[in-house]
Formats: C-alpha cells, structure tokens, sequence
C-alpha cells in the first residue's frame, strides 16, 4: 500500500460579497448572499490582493458590496488559487 504525502499551508481565504440573493432562493436554502470565495497563497499581499479583486469585478461589471480575509489552517496547496484563475472565474460565472 502506498501512502501519499498533501502538502498544506495556512491559505488565504477570500470571501467576496457581490449581492444579496432573492428571498425566493433564500426560502429554498439558498445562502442570503451571493459572491465568490477563493483560496490563496498566504503570502499574497492583502491590500494589493483587494484591489486586484476589485478591478476585475468593476471589468466584468459584477456588482460589489464586500471582501473578507480570514486563514485557513492545513489547506492542499494544489487548490490554491492564482490571480489569472480568479479573474477567469469573475469573468466567467454570473451572480
């Protein structure tokens, strides 16, 4: 049996705060706010990070209401995000 070695750190987590869901969606259990939440190298600059997020939201027209960064402890450093894959996923999903 082989046994396998996940490298972890301490990410970043992001939670972007676009919109306030409908209260339709809410009453079926969806969240009371819709937004996109990524994880990243904790090594990013918060405030350069911040603004990055911004930019891209004002590019794509997404709506903005909040950032929130906090840690996650033991996250696979394989799922980290990067900035290019943040852009992309603003540009690509609706809220």
């Amino acid at each position: 049996m082989k046994t396998k070695t996940i490298e972890v750190c301490n990410a970043l987590f992001i939670d972007v705060t676009c919109a306030l869901n409908d209260s339709t969606d809410m009453k079926c259990g969806g969240p009371p706010t819709l937004g996109y939440e990524f994880y990243v190298n904790p090594d990013e600059d918060h405030k350069k990070l911040t603004i990055f997020i911004k930019k891209c939201l004002k590019t794509y027209k997404k709506p903005f209401m909040s950032i929130d960064i906090s840690t996650k402890k033991d996250f696979p450093v394989k799922n980290l995000w990067t900035r290019e894959e943040m852009a992309k996923c603003i540009k690509k999903h609706a809220i």
